[in-house]
Formats: C-alpha cells, structure tokens, sequence
C-alpha cells in the first residue's frame, strides 16, 4: 500500500509569474571605491581584505549593493538593487551561500523579492530559493535559476536571474 502512495505521479506547476534579470557585481580590490558595488567583510585569518583567499575563497564573506538591469548591460537603466551577501563555504570548490534581496523600484515593478541558497558557482545554472517578496511581489514564493553570464577575473561578475513564481497572491 505504501509503494502505491510513493510511486504516484507528482503534480507538474506552472509558473504564476515569470521576470528575468541581470545583477552586476564590481567586487572592491583596494583601487576601485568610486564604481565597487561589493566588498570582501570577513576573510581567513591573516587573508587580505582586497583580494579573495586562494583556492576556493573558503573563508570569505562579501557583501554587496548591485545594480539589476532588464539586459545584460552593466550601463543599462537600474531597475532596482540587488543587496545581501555571499558566503564561500566550501574548502574544495568554488561554492557560495547567498541571502540577498532584489529591491525594486520602477514603473513595471515596486516591491522585494527575497532570495537564499547554495550556488554552487561552477555549474553552468543553479536553482536558488526565493522565499518571499513585498509590493508587486507580496508573498511570492518560487525559483530564480541562476546563471553567471559574465566575468572578469575576481573583479566583476554578472548574473542572469530568471524567475519563476509558482505561489502569487
């Protein structure tokens, strides 16, 4: 009886609610102040502040302020910021933790979106939660696959964000 419970098919959702965006990070390296949007805050003992730790960046904790435009253009129109902060937490792989929120603020969209999760950085797209929203995305719940679609050594990354909302009031 119980296998007959188990081995049943699951429901396939749709999405309520879709949006695609880009974030762009300029990660501060002790030359940049004036265009940074994020900053190394904790890093290994005797690890430098201006520069990633070795290997992994196990050890590090950023935080960060981003621009979110509509296209990949770091000079596009903001539509809103991307503000939380990252977590490398693995020693053997390039692994983050995020916790972040999209802070919106345009005519198509006013509100939050929260976001948190494992980003394992090395796989071509990863899933990370989104646990909720304010505004136009008052209780929203879902899934924001995320892909790096640029990168410029360990100053700047940009990051395609699509969002599929499968809980909308």
């Amino acid at each position: 009886m119980l296998f007959g419970l188990c081995s049943a098919k699951r429901k396939q959702y749709e999405p309520c609610k879709h949006l695609g965006l880009y974030f762009h990070d300029i990660l501060y390296n002790g030359k940049n102040a004036g265009n940074a949007t994020s900053a190394i805050v904790a890093a290994p003992e005797g690890a430098n502040l201006t520069k990633l730790a070795g290997q992994s960046h196990f050890g590090n904790i950023a935080v960060f302020d981003d621009p979110i435009t509509l296209d990949n253009n770091l000079h596009s129109k903001p539509v809103g910021r991307a503000q939380g902060f990252y977590i490398y937490d693995t020693k053997n792989t390039f692994t983050a933790w995020l916790g972040f929120t999209f802070v919106l603020n345009s005519t198509q969209h006013q509100g939050t979106i929260t976001f948190a999760g494992a980003d394992p950085i090395l796989k071509k797209t990863r899933d990370i939660s989104v646990t909720g929203g304010t505004g136009d995305f008052f209780m929203h719940r879902g899934i924001a696959t995320v892909m790096t679609d640029a990168f410029e050594g360990e100053v700047y990354f940009r990051l395609r964000v699509d969002i599929n909302f499968y809980d909308c009031w």
